[in-house]
């Protein structure tokens, strides 16, 4: 008798079993990883601590030394005193940060992040926790608390607030008193603004009124000026020839006096009378001369006349 096989099935065993060894052998591998992840295979101690409430602790959340995660929270009970006990279990590697001194405390990480066991480094004066040591409970605000505090903190600033509010709304309070003031003030400055814009049109017509006068006034004195210009330009023409006949004059009056004077004292022996009388005569011309000198130095001293005489370099 013949025997059939589907050749799909042929080692069918050899197949399965090396398919569970190596399915068996990823499992391991898998176990084996997780667990040096969350320590499970190095070696642990155990330590605790009691706080009075147990809220915001559950078992298995992570327990961390600076922010490192050493560990994880092993039980939660309820004490005879009512008090919570809590154990926490740490992978002993990390025992040589823990000292007497340490304490622990329930943080959260971020707003939003999740909520651990917070384990503060020891001073190195201080000796190593045994296991089953106890830590130091230091308790930490809630968000509940803390925004109870900042309630608490904000409620007089908001009382202030309307304290404020009120008096600014107070319709007899100084801030609307003021309001009014100021609005009366600028209904004013509107109409002292009009009256100010008055009197500067007025004022500007005046001054067009003042320089148009002005002008006129200024137009009659250029002709006044003008007239006086030919009768000064007449004078200055004239006056050098008057001057001379005037210094002419003088020397020929000079001449006869000394002239005369000479006669006189030729004919002193011979005619004693004529001495008399000459003597008069010469007092009266003297007297003449010095009068000519006076108007001519009179003359020279006039505005249009002295700026054309010159000083005599001699007497």
């Amino acid at each position: 008798m013949i025997k059939e096989e589907d050749p799909r099935f042929m080692h069918l065993r050899k197949k399965v079993a090396v398919f569970v060894v190596v399915a068996a052998l990823f499992l391991v591998a898998v176990v084996v990883l997780i667990g040096r992840e969350n320590d499970l295979f190095s070696p642990k101690y155990e330590l605790g601590f009691t706080v009075p409430k147990g809220t915001g602790f559950t078992r298995g959340m992570p327990v961390k030394l600076s922010g490192f995660r050493i560990g994880r929270v092993k039980s939660i009970s309820l004490n005879e005193s009512a008090q919570v006990d809590i154990v926490l279990q740490i992978a002993r590697k990390y025992q040589k940060w823990i000292r007497r001194d340490s304490y622990v405390k329930l943080v959260k990480e971020g707003l939003v992040g999740e909520t651990v066991v917070e384990v503060s480094v020891g001073s190195a004066a201080q000796p190593v926790l045994e296991e089953h040591g106890k830590l130091t409970y230091v308790k930490t605000k809630g968000l509940d608390e803390i925004a109870d505090e900042l309630a608490e903190k904000v409620k007089p600033v908001l009382g202030d607030i309307r304290d404020i509010i009120s008096y600014v709304n107070d319709p007899q309070g100084d801030v609307k008193q003021s309001l009014r003031n100021i609005n009366t003030l600028t209904r004013d400055l509107e109409i002292t603004r009009g009256h100010f814009d008055t009197l500067l049109l007025d004022v500007r017509a005046d001054v067009h009124d003042v320089s148009a006068k002005f002008s006129t006034v200024l137009d009659d004195a250029d002709r006044t000026v003008g007239k006086l210009d030919k009768p000064i330009s007449e004078l200055d023409r004239k006056l050098p020839g008057i001057l001379e006949k005037a210094e002419s004059t003088m020397g020929n009056a000079e001449k006869v006096s000394s002239d005369f004077k000479a006669t006189a004292e030729q004919s002193l022996p011979k005619v004693p009378l004529l001495l008399d009388k000459s003597e008069k005569v010469l007092d009266k011309t003297e007297k003449v001369l010095d009068g000519t000198n006076t108007v001519i130095d009179a003359v020279k001293d006039i505005w249009p006349i002295r700026s054309h005489v010159k000083k005599p370099k001699g007497k």
